[in-house]
């Protein structure tokens, strides 16, 4: 026997295979582990020092102050109330902290006062402006407060405009028109009433204003609102008693003891409290409401400033202090030294709302008020509730970003925390000592770079090998730094432009790996894209990032907590954010004239309290001609007023060094031991984005080609018209059969029924079990045309080569026991024989079993694929098969050649091959039809491929110094050739273009997700021309396939057989290729039959025809 082309028998190859795929795979694994070290093993560096932190405060020692002694509570009271007071909440609607706590608190008052108007000047100009955000509040509140707008007296600089009030108030037209006004203004509202704060008036005007309020409730009354003022408490020009008599409600004012402008101590110490409230609710009584101040005063000699409580804690923080409690007032404070003076801060907080409620509560209070809403200490709505001082301990981090100082890059200087303080009270409830361990905060933010006159230049996504060394050539000629933020995707494998950019004296800064929006991503995924890029960086440069700008950072003016989600990363490895407020939009492709418009403008409109010295423009990402056509214009024309082009270091007053240390002993080893390691990823990635392209282009071309050539072709496959003296009337026809008692009688009886030709049927049975040979005896037993072998199974060769010794005919046709002949396919094939040369004819194979999605398939595949490659391959004389479902074969090429081959599974394929390659021709005609059944099972389909496949790769061995050299010239330079590229080669690529296009879908729908569509709806657009493109190619292909078969392209069939089906086909040569390197013994194997042939009535015709199949390996062709 002869021993299969491939096959070792010692096991020899297979052994060093498992030793060859092991080592790969520890190899792979090997340079997996060093690239997942080098890219997790990015080192945490200390924030950099600014500048500016020489202003930084620094705590010092309180100064001492001889406050009020006393009790702590009214004399003679009784300390600890259960019951709870009404409370009256002061909300600014300008003040962003005031509007936050509006929302949060709405339900927790029960009096709204929103500051919502004024009235100043000499010509008592009344100014009103309604708050959408609070009526929004209110329609949403579940709890509905009763609304009082605030009028006040203040100017716009703060001050209050006491003359002018009692100008006012002194007039009866003037208080009559201020009368009205109010009136108005409650009305549109919706209010409940009004609030009078008018403060600095002279003694001498306290009677007119008691007269207005007596005629503003007069006025009032038919509506039923109430007339409230607010009033200090320690000012004796304010007769509490006569105000008690002419207005509804007062707002018993109980702080400032120490107040703006005056001697830094006790904003309400606690005795003073006690005191000052006992008179004054005994002067008001059930009108009374005691307002709690909770804020801090920042005193630095006698200028003064108002500070949130949350404020004095970030400050203290800054200082690097606490507060402490003075146990004498019950009051807070520290102290700190900046820019050469000190300062003395005194604040209230939710301990001293918690003692200064049990004290109002024991003098009599009827409600209770805070100024303001937004500067309180988040506890303090605790403190008014219960005053327990468990509730106090703990304390929120606050949600509000703490921004310092001006300009466009950012160092986060601390981050959000919680507070905790020690509490300790006595029987009575009341807090007598109290400590700070941590201090609460929210995220502190340092800006720098507000520096007169310098713009610096930066450059986002590059960098681009485009796009990158032009704008480097621009730069280096106008002699002009600029930083460039790189992503660590663009920039792997382009070294060389990174140290060029270094080299001439420009900044790299890290804009993270793939360009994500960082803001949703794990603080874990946020670091390992900064890292990747750092340690890609220094591989290629020897030098560390400093700088990082992330993806979508819209400017340099944080203000909530999420926006410094990938600050607070970057700040922990040590990078400063780099900010803008300069942005062109290039990115949108705008006219270069318009980039340096807008760029120019932007600068120009630049203030102190907003800089804008930093310019975002863009190296990568599309076409950035406009970009580059754009940028002398912008460096000239800011230099043309008067500004310097910097890079950020500069700008920030750093050296380049310092925001780009070189990386030094082991640090440096490491970053270029890793370069090499980055070199080799960046080739594999380049060459397989070149194997993707090279791929698809070549496959869209053979598609093309084929199809044109198939079409040229047609009047080449008509039949000769050849004399019929000349045409071979007796063939003899083989049907090797193995356990095929369920097909072989309708097979054969349609052979029987063949016209236009003599011919006699032999059938070997190669060892059937199933009673093949019964069958055959039984249904053909007396026909003379009918001969019937009997051989042990010896394989399909064997078997074909004991028929070919009894054959009579000049042509011999070989079939399989499943397929079944139209009448005149014998006939068909016969007639080409009229010329010498011809030495075997391919007729047209057809699916007969389309029952299911697998054999419909194939069916789309035969005609699509081996129908319009056999027609192209003719047109050249290159066919490389001639089927054995339905070929014919002169006798004297088949002896010529020795019959048929044994050392393959391909015999039809290598007998093709040797008959040509002894001098003959291949015919083919597609009008020859044999109907066979394909396999109806995923399994069956993979086993039958992969028999086709392996075979195929023993005919490529076999005969192989064909290929490219000797003859024929269409096999060996196109046949042969074609079959290794697009059978075997594309085979093994084709995996790796499907996860190439499910990567590149699954990339664009995660930038859609990620960045939405309107910064990446364009990479989808792109990848969905692409594929559309070549559907449309694939699909005009398969139209012409079908049309040249007279029949109509199933086209969602074909659609979905790229899903799965074509997967399948990959992985069959895959194995097929494996088998041939490992060398196992691979047999012909069996398929089951199921008898589900369905082939026309004789006489139909081929319009009858159900489906249609051009059955060989070379199927394997189209799925590459």
């Amino acid at each position: 026997m002869t021993i299969p082309i491939f096959y070792d028998a010692s096991g020899r190859r297979a052994r060093w295979m498992r030793l060859g795929v092991a080592g790969a795979a520890l190899a792979g694994m090997a340079i997996l582990l060093m690239l997942v070290a080098a890219l997790t093993g990015a080192r945490a560096r200390p924030a950099l020092a600014l500048p500016e932190d020489a202003a930084r405060p620094r705590a010092i020692a309180s100064v001492p102050v001889a406050g009020e002694r006393g009790p702590w509570v009214p004399g003679g009271s009784r300390v600890g109330t259960a019951r709870r007071l009404p409370v009256m909440g002061f909300y600014m609607p300008w003040d962003g902290p005031s509007r936050r706590s509006l929302a949060r608190h709405v339900a927790d008052v029960d009096w709204l006062v929103p500051g919502v108007a004024s009235v100043v000047g000499p010509d008592h100009r009344f100014a009103f402006e309604r708050d959408d955000h609070l009526h929004a509040v209110l329609a949403r509140a579940p709890r509905r407060p009763a609304l009082l707008p605030m009028v006040q007296n203040a100017r716009d600089d703060g001050s209050w405009d006491g003359p002018g009030t009692a100008a006012l108030l002194a007039r009866a037209p003037a208080r009559r028109r201020f009368a009205r006004q109010l009136e108005r203004m409650v009305a549109a509202e919706g209010a409940e009433g009004v609030v009078l704060d008018l403060e600095s008036l002279p003694a001498g005007a306290h009677r007119d204003y008691r007269r207005f309020l007596s005629e503003l409730r007069a006025r009032f009354a038919p509506h039923d609102w109430q007339v409230v003022i607010a009033a200090p408490v320690a000012d004796e020009a304010w007769d509490l008693r006569a105000y008690a008599a002419v207005a509804d409600r007062i707002v018993l004012m109980a702080y400032d003891e120490h107040w703006m402008g005056g001697e830094a101590g006790p904003i309400a110490s606690q005795p003073w409290f006690a005191r000052v409230v006992a008179r004054a609710v005994a002067d008001t009584g059930a009108k009374g409401i005691v307002a709690l101040g909770n804020y801090a005063y920042d005193w630095a000699g006698r200028a003064t400033t108002p500070l949130r409580v949350d404020d004095a804690w970030a400050l203290a923080r800054r200082a690097g202090t606490v507060p402490r409690f003075d146990r004498a007032s019950g009051n807070w404070h520290f102290a700190y030294r900046a820019d050469g003076r000190d300062h003395q801060v005194w604040l209230l907080d939710a301990v001293t709302a918690a003692n200064q409620r049990r004290a109002a509560a024991a003098a009599g209070a009827s409600a209770l008020a805070l100024w303001r809403m937004g500067s309180e200490d988040p506890h303090f709505w605790t403190a008014i509730r219960d005053g327990a001082a468990g509730a106090l301990r703990t304390i929120p981090a606050q949600e509000q970003v703490a921004v310092l100082g001006q300009g466009e890059v950012m160092r986060l200087d601390a981050q959000a925390t919680t507070g905790r303080r020690v509490l300790t009270a006595d029987g009575a409830g009341m807090i007598r000592d109290a400590r700070v361990d941590r201090l609460p905060g929210s995220d502190v933010v340092q800006r720098v770079g507000a520096r007169r006159r310098l713009v610096a230049l930066t450059f986002d996504d590059g960098p681009d090998p485009v796009w990158t060394p032009r704008i480097l050539d621009v730069l280096k000629r106008e002699g002009v730094p600029a930083t460039f933020f790189v992503t660590g995707a663009n920039a792997l494998g382009h070294g060389d432009l990174l140290r060029r950019i270094v080299a001439e004296g420009s900044e790299i800064g890290n804009h993270s790996t793939l360009h994500s929006n960082l803001s949703h991503r794990s603080p874990e995924a946020i670091r390992l894209e900064l890292g990747a890029t750092e340690r890609l960086v220094e591989a290629y440069t020897g030098r560390a990032m400093r700088l990082f700008r992330p993806p979508f950072l819209g400017d340099a003016d944080p203000d909530r907590r999420d926006e410094l989600h990938a600050t607070r990363v970057g700040a922990a490895m040590g990078y400063l954010t780099v900010g803008l407020n300069v942005d062109p939009h290039d990115w949108q492709t705008p006219s270069p004239g318009q980039v340096v418009a807008r760029t120019i403008a932007q600068v120009e409109r630049g203030t102190a309290m907003r800089p804008a010295q930093i310019v975002l423009l863009h190296d990568a990402g599309g076409d950035r001609s406009r970009t580059l056509a754009a940028l002398p214009a912008i460096i000239r024309g800011l230099r043309a007023r008067g500004y310097d082009l910097v890079g950020v270091s500069r700008l920030v007053g750093l050296s380049r060094e310092q925001v780009m240390p070189r990386l030094r002993g082991a640090e440096a080893s490491e970053a270029l031991g890793t370069r090499g390691l980055f070199g080799t990823v960046a080739w594999m990635r380049d060459a397989l984005t070149v194997l993707f392209v090279v791929v698809i282009a070549v496959g869209i071309v053979r598609a093309l080609t084929l199809t044109g050539l198939a079409l040229a072709s047609r009047d080449r496959d008509r039949a000769p018209d050849a004399p019929p003296h000349l045409v071979p009337t007796f063939v003899s026809v083989l049907i090797p059969a193995f356990n095929e008692a369920r097909v072989i009688e309708a097979s054969v009886r349609r052979i029987l029924g063949s016209v236009g030709a003599r011919l006699e049927v032999i059938v070997v049975d190669d060892g059937s079990t199933d009673g093949t040979r019964d069958v055959v005896a039984g249904a053909f037993g007396i026909d003379p045309r009918v001969t019937l072998l009997t051989l042990p199974n010896g394989g399909k060769a064997r078997a074909l080569n004991a028929a070919l010794r009894v054959a009579r005919g000049d042509v011999v046709v070989a079939l399989d026991a499943d397929t079944q002949f139209e009448p005149e396919t014998i006939a068909r094939l016969l007639r080409w024989f009229a010329d010498p040369a011809i030495g075997a004819v391919a007729g047209n194979a057809r699916v007969g079993n389309a029952v299911n999605l697998v054999t419909r398939w194939q069916a789309l595949e035969y005609v699509t694929a081996q129908n319009l490659e056999r027609r192209a391959l003719h047109a050249m004389g290159a066919v490389t098969v001639v089927p054995g479902a339905v070929g014919a074969w002169r006798r004297t090429a088949l002896d010529a050649v020795g019959g048929y081959p044994d050392d393959t599974l391909a015999e039809d394929q290598d007998l093709t091959i040797a008959i040509q390659r002894a001098g003959w021709r291949i015919a083919c005609d597609m009008t020859a039809i044999a109907w066979t059944e394909a396999p109806e099972t995923a399994r069956a389909l993979f086993l039958q491929r992969y028999r086709w496949a392996y075979g195929t790769l023993q005919c490529l061995w076999k005969h192989r110094g064909l290929l490219g050299r000797g003859r024929p010239r269409g096999l060996a330079l196109v046949g042969l050739p074609q079959t290794l590229v697009f059978q075997v080669l594309f085979a093994i690529a084709a995996p790796l273009i499907d996860v190439a296009l499910l990567v590149t879908a699954a990339q664009s729908a995660w930038r859609v997700a990620d960045r939405g569509w309107a910064a990446a709806g364009g990479d989808v657009g792109w990848v969905a021309a692409c594929w559309a493109a070549f559907t449309a190619v694939d699909l005009a292909c398969g139209w012409v396939a079908y049309r040249l078969e007279g029949r109509r392209l199933p086209v969602l069939r074909m659609l979905g057989q790229r899903f799965g089906y074509r997967q399948l086909l990959y992985l069959v040569v895959l194995r097929a290729l494996a088998a041939a390197a490992s060398g196992p013994w691979v047999g012909w194997g069996k398929l089951e039959r199921s008898g589900n042939v369905e082939a026309p009535s004789p006489g139909a015709g081929i319009a009858t025809a159900r489906s249609t199949a051009a059955n060989d390996r070379a199927a394997l062709i189209h799925a590459a």
